[in-house]
């Protein structure tokens, strides 16, 4: 059985259907693959950034706690070395243990509001951290819709590639 210039043709052109289709499942896929690994990466920098809105609030509630316990501690201090000062018969309001309370007063408050800033700085570096997480996972959106974009648009030229290859070499053997 002799194979004819008209069976070839048809072969050609059976397989060149069959590589653009190939070709056009291929762009799809990829673009999905893309799609969801962006998605993924998306999420995942988005549970972070929630992760480092309560890790902020936490921040600052605790810095708020170590400040009023702090508080606290320096009033009982203060007012312990009063009572002993009164026991041994100094007059506390006057002089130099008054001079000694106002400063132990004034140092008390810087302590104070140094542990409150602390916190703050703590606070205001985690919602920067997560501001930058959510504005990431915005741009991995963005980045994969474009490859996913670009990967259709591959399948779509690759398989018109083929098909117009395969149209040619098809003419070619017919017009032989």
């Amino acid at each position: 059985m002799a194979i004819t210039a008209t069976t070839i043709a048809i072969l050609t052109a059976v397989s060149t259907v069959v590589s653009a289709v190939g070709t056009f499942a291929a762009g799809q896929a990829a673009a999905s693959r893309a799609e969801a690994e962006a998605e993924a990466a998306a999420r995942q920098s988005e549970v972070q950034a929630t992760i480092n809105r309560q890790q902020a609030e936490r921040e600052t509630q605790v810095s708020a706690q170590q400040e009023e316990d702090f508080r606290a501690r320096q009033r009982r201090a203060a007012a312990a070395v009063r009572a002993a000062g009164g026991a041994r018969g100094v007059a506390i309001d006057v002089g130099s243990p008054l001079l000694s309370a106002e400063d132990f007063t004034r140092q008390t408050e810087i302590q104070a509001l140094r542990i409150r800033e602390g916190g703050e700085v703590r606070s205001t570096r985690l919602e920067q951290q997560a501001s930058l997480l959510t504005t990431r996972a915005g741009s991995t959106r963005e980045v994969g819709r474009l490859a996913s974009s670009s990967a259709r648009t591959a399948g779509f030229f690759g398989a018109g590639a083929s098909l117009l290859e395969g149209g040619i070499r098809t003419a070619s053997i017919l017009l032989r």
